[in-house]
């Protein structure tokens, strides 16, 4: 990067000039703004809104499933499936033939859940309203590109780490 370029960008030379770090950045803003629509819209916490994802897309789970999936801590995972239940978001049944508890949407937890879906993408479209489908495009093929080479990162460090 030339003087001109670097004096352009007043993070350059800094960790945050870093694409990885815009990108957290980024999703520490979408958090903050979810984390706040979420409870005020849906009246959910971000991990119960975490669950209802989950489940949304690859239910029934077990609790063992659904920790694994959203690595979290069974313990607190447990205890917000247990409110969940109370307030009839979920259903919680023992699977046939074991003792494990499979976890699932209730009626009125997939009808909240079309609802989140509904909001996600309108979420999205409002994030991407003015930039061109082109650019879109490129951004989808670099972010997967990235996602590549990170779970490439993540499968090094799980070898070496056993």
């Amino acid at each position: 990067m030339n003087e001109p370029e670097a004096a352009a960008k007043p993070e350059a030379g800094t960790i945050y000039g870093l694409v990885s770090m815009r990108m957290i950045r980024l999703f520490v803003m979408l958090r903050k703004s979810g984390i706040l629509a979420q409870r005020r819209q849906f009246g959910l916490s971000e991990t119960e809104w975490r669950i209802m994802t989950q489940l949304g897309e690859a239910a029934p789970l077990s609790l063992n499933g659904l920790a694994d999936a959203m690595l979290q801590d069974r313990g607190q995972l447990s205890r917000a499936v247990k409110s969940m239940v109370e307030r009839r978001l979920l259903t919680r049944e023992r699977k046939p033939g074991g003792p494990e508890i499979e976890i699932a949407l209730s009626e009125a937890g997939r009808t909240i859940y079309r609802r989140m879906v509904e909001w996600v993408h309108e979420r999205d479209r409002a994030l991407t309203a003015r930039i061109p489908p082109e650019d879109v495009a490129v951004v989808w093929g670099v972010l997967g590109e990235m996602m590549e080479r990170a779970q490439a990162m993540v499968d090094e460090e799980q070898r070496l780490g056993n």
